[in-house]
């Protein structure tokens, strides 16, 4: 299947081999494609949707300004992600969830404007306690959890027992106006639904009907090899929204419905990045071909990890052939394997693209061995460089 990044390549880059590698590479059009389907599927439910890109998912300060560009909020996680977000929206546009302890700068975001979910007992009765000495009253959201049927248990969120709704509704200085959910291997409609369900209830229960969000942990489009591999209908954005939509007009009139909010990162880009890779080693180890590329299978961590094939092109510039060879990565790790058996047109100097790998790839590749590879963004006109590759400076830099 031709892609749009494979097409650019081969009318561009088969003339001007320059083109650094490894690379990752953004496609703008399937990025930007991927934003306006989900505003379109999303507002054709809701008077009040927000779209907050998870910043976990793809560091790329260009990736964020396309969604920013677009109306995306910025979901983020730790005082980092919030330092970088707030390099490219104000903070009334800025989602922060999480763990990490910051309960300071929490109240302060929320305090001008910020959605603020809190995800413990801990941090909510620190947050009010900070508010009681400033003499402020302010309103957050709170993380719930969900006990949903077949889905794995998770360990995030407060859980809406009794003993709890007492304490967060006797709490004098945080008011509730929100409730969040995320959980993991949740990405079927069926849970989607059950999710919606079950905070509607919450929501109602605890009177924090300013707004719902249902975290991220959606499909989205993908390369046709891929999506085969999961033995299932794939959702699309639409799909969700009526899915939630159904389930949320049975509790909330039209003029108090809250406002939805979804935390997408994987299906906004998960199929807009690729990584591009030269073949810099073909040989012979007792009658078997060993392929070697200038990356690692790190690179790709999360699908590299998830028992699921990558899909590839392989780019051609010569004559020569392998018949069932391994391609490997270019670590000393004998595991380090992209392609168990590839049979086809294959040279040193070839390039191989493997598609549909940008949800978490870049901003989990580790420094092992070699450095996390550079990134271009992709589109009509060419390919620019929209990060650079480690150096020796970055990854050995901090240590004293």
């Amino acid at each position: 299947m031709n892609t749009t990044i494979e097409k650019i390549l081969r009318e561009l880059g088969l003339n001007d081999k320059n083109l650094p590698t490894p690379a990752y590479i953004i496609n703008q059009a399937t990025l930007e494609s991927n934003i306006d389907e989900l505003y379109k599927a999303f507002n054709s439910r809701f008077r009040r949707f927000i779209f907050a890109y998870s910043y976990k998912t793809n560091y790329m300060t260009d990736v964020l300004r396309t969604v920013h560009r677009k109306g995306g909020y910025a979901e983020i996680v730790s005082p980092m992600e919030l330092r970088h977000a707030l390099k490219q929206v104000s903070g009334e546009k800025i989602i922060y969830n999480g763990v990490i302890p910051d309960n300071v700068t929490k109240y302060e975001l929320a305090k001008s404007g910020g959605i603020v979910n809190i995800e413990n007992l801990t941090e909510l009765r620190a947050i009010n306690d900070y508010a009681q000495s400033k003499d402020r009253i302010i309103e957050i959201g709170v993380r719930v959890n969900l006990n949903l049927k077949n889905a794995a248990a998770s360990r995030f969120g407060i859980e809406m027992n009794d003993e709890n709704l007492k304490e967060i509704a006797a709490l004098r200085n945080v008011r509730v106006v929100g409730v969040h959910c995320h959980i993991t291997k949740s990405r079927d409609i069926a849970f989607w639904r059950e999710k919606a369900k079950q905070m509607a209830v919450i929501a109602k229960k605890i009177g924090a009907t300013r707004y719902i969000d249902f975290g991220g942990n959606m499909y989205g489009k993908m390369h046709p090899d891929l999506a085969a591999q999961f033995h299932c209908d794939i959702p699309t954005f639409q799909d969700y929204a009526d899915c939630i939509g159904d389930v949320l007009d049975s509790y909330f009139q039209t003029d108090d419905m809250p406002t939805v909010i979804v935390e997408a990162g994987t299906p906004i880009v998960a199929n807009a990045q690729a990584l591009l890779t030269s073949v810099i080693d073909i040989k012979k180890i007792r009658g078997k071909t060993i392929c070697v590329l200038d990356a690692k299978q790190l690179d790709v961590s999360v699908i590299g990890d998830s028992g699921k094939r990558m899909p590839y092109s392989v780019l051609n510039f010569g004559g020569n052939r392998v018949q069932d060879a391994s391609v490997y990565g270019c670590t000393c790790l004998e595991p380090d394997i992209f392609i168990e058996s590839y049979t086809g047109p294959l040279n040193i100097g070839d390039w191989i693209l493997f598609e549909n790998i940008g949800a978490y790839s870049n901003v989990l590749a580790p420094a092992f061995i070699q450095g996390v590879p550079c990134a271009l963004r992709c589109d009509s006109g060419g390919f620019k460089l929209i990060k650079r590759p480690d150096s020796y400076e970055t990854i050995f830099g901090e240590y004293i």
